[in-house]
């Protein structure tokens, strides 16, 4: 299961199948899903001389072109989609449509097709961002409805990119939902109701032993996660930065200028070897690849004959790739190592940690008490510990939520109320009434024990690394069969089968994580359990605080005006 393949596949099969000088018409979405899985320059090498968005107004009339269309199936598209054909720009159309189409469209289309440009419709199933090879993304900002019928189109939206992951990956997986969670259970529903109208195209045979399963989890089961700050280096960068469709606009203090740049698996060996490294391995790492750049350098500087001559040009190609792909990462690491010292990120993420994964409430107050008072953290850095906090002593009799919002305004100014109104959001969204899962650990004895008898095992941890996010548990049981059916009910008529997945594909609704992108990583390298099991993450979007804060923020207004 590899979801770039999934898309490059569909993408390639699509150019190749018109001849000649082509256009690409695309809608703002599908110029997306085609950007993370090609360059642009690879595109071009098929004869796709042009780039044109079907909204855009005013393109030229070029009717020596061939239009490949790669389009959502939305009433909007079809709308605009349909004027085009009346009025066609180019000699021939191709559509292609990243979902299932609807028959009142195609009849549409048909008679829109006055001119008979129109020489083949198809599906490709290709309507989710492959962001990793086993991660995915439906780029929905916000899973939080503001009106009933935005709810639907919420909804609708997260079924179309299930229904295409599962159509892509050839899997017809049982479907497992968070019965806690309102929008997993209609999810599950909703997209179990489209399978079996579309049986034929579902129908997909076992490749192995033991079933697929689609895992449909709400981020409101573990809100802690979003929250702590990373030291992978994907996923740090998007908590810095911000990863949007590969590309990061890179900043300092230092500078005013802002500098995007592009991280992509597919074009840049080295961001896909490191995307897992911690902070520090990637450090020793690029300076690994600085000194290669410094030998080519030093073997390029010694031209004595022509030969010589002949062989500097032929490398220069190479060494110019080389020494740009290394300076874009090394100005990166700079750019990373000058903020985590201006925010002392360190010692935040050394008390985020603390936080997490240890319930020692004395401790707590005085870690976070000293943080909260240290004028060199940023006042968004304060108030996500802060967050962190309630969530973790929510229920202690003696929590200084009260207390330690005073001394939050008294040293950087942040409005009390507000912070106030925020914490008792995140607490209406994932506190403990909400969550269906043990998030801490501290509900049974059970968990209690299985924590401490983790902490002894894992001796000296990375203090940065030490927390693990539910997910690991959920999936360590569903491999094993013992995570509860109910809990996580299966959808129709399945009996939960005991036999070990062959596949699972996890979505969350409300967001995922390059954390737990990682989490997952770390599972099928150490534990035997998921020998042969291949694991693809996929969200409504991939949070960093910062988005996150926002669906809270969202959340928030939501709820208060109802």
């Amino acid at each position: 299961m590899n979801c770039i393949t999934a898309i490059q596949n569909y993408i390639v099969r699509m150019v190749e199948s018109v001849k000649g000088m082509k256009v690409l018409l695309l809608d703002q979405e599908t110029m997306g899903i085609i950007s993370v899985v090609f360059s642009q320059s690879e595109i071009l090498q098929q004869e796709v001389y042009l780039f044109e968005l079907l909204e855009a107004p005013n393109r030229e009339v070029m009717t020596h072109l061939k239009a490949i269309c790669l389009l959502r199936p939305t009433p909007e598209n079809l709308f605009l989609l349909t004027d085009e054909l009346r009025k066609p720009k180019y000699e021939e159309y191709h559509l292609f449509f990243t979902n299932t189409l609807k028959s009142e469209y195609l009849e549409d289309l048909a008679q829109a097709d006055e001119h008979e440009v129109v020489h083949q419709v198809q599906e490709f199933y290709s309507d989710y961002f492959a962001i990793n090879p086993d991660t995915f993304s439906l780029n929905i900002e916000s899973c939080i409805p503001t009106s009933p019928s935005n709810h639907q189109v919420i909804l609708d939206r997260i079924c179309d990119g299930l229904g295409a992951i599962l159509l892509s990956l050839r899997r017809r997986p049982i479907i497992r939902y968070e019965k806690a969670s309102e929008l997993a259970q209609r999810t599950a529903q909703e997209l179990t109701r489209r399978m079996l109208a579309e049986k034929t195209l579902f129908d997909f045979r076992r490749k192995s032993a033991g079933v697929p399963v689609l895992l449909i989890i709400d981020r409101r089961s573990d809100p802690v996660t979003p929250l702590l700050m990373q030291w992978t280096y994907q996923a740090m960068v998007h908590e810095i930065f911000t990863i949007s469709n590969n590309r990061v606009k890179c900043y300092n203090s230092s500078s005013t200028k802002v500098n995007e740049i592009v991280l992509s698996q597919l074009q840049d060996e080295f961001y896909k070897e490191n995307i897992y490294s911690n902070f520090g391995d990637l450090a020793i790492n690029v300076k690994k690849k600085v000194q290669e750049l410094s030998v080519h350098a030093q073997a390029n500087q010694n031209i004595q004959t022509i030969e010589d001559m002949k062989k500097f040009i032929q490398n220069y190609p190479e060494y110019q790739k080389l020494s740009g792909n290394v300076n874009k990462h090394v100005s990166l690491l700079q750019d990373l190592a000058q903020i985590t010292g201006e925010r002392q990120l360190l010692l935040l993420s050394e008390t985020e940690q603390e936080l997490a994964t240890n319930n020692d409430h004395s401790s707590a107050v005085k870690l976070v008490t000293e943080l909260l008072s240290n004028p060199k953290v940023e006042a968004s850095d304060k108030l996500k510990l802060l967050l962190i906090y309630a969530l973790r002593y929510e229920r202690h009799s003696s929590n200084q939520i009260a207390k330690l919002l005073g001394i939050l305004q008294q040293s950087s100014g942040v409005d009390q109320r507000d912070a106030n109104s925020l914490i008792k959001t995140l607490l209406m969204y994932g506190g403990d009434e909400v969550r269906s899962g043990d998030l801490f650990g501290t509900k049974s004895w059970l968990a209690k024990a299985r924590n401490t008898i983790k902490k002894g095992l894992q001796g000296a941890t990375n203090v940065y690394t030490q927390h693990r996010p539910l997910l690991v548990e959920q999936l360590t049981d569903l491999v094993k069969g013992k995570l509860p059916d109910s809990l996580y009910p299966a959808m129709g008529d399945y009996i939960i089968d005991k036999e070990k997945p062959s596949d699972i594909i996890v979505f969350f609704v409300g967001g995922a994580t390059f954390e737990e992108a990682y989490a997952i990583n770390e599972l099928k390298r150490e534990n035997p359990d998921f020998a042969n099991v291949e694991v693809v993450l996929g969200g409504t979007t991939i949070h960093n605080s910062h988005s996150y804060l926002q669906e809270l923020r969202k959340f928030r207004e939501t709820s208060f005006n109802r």
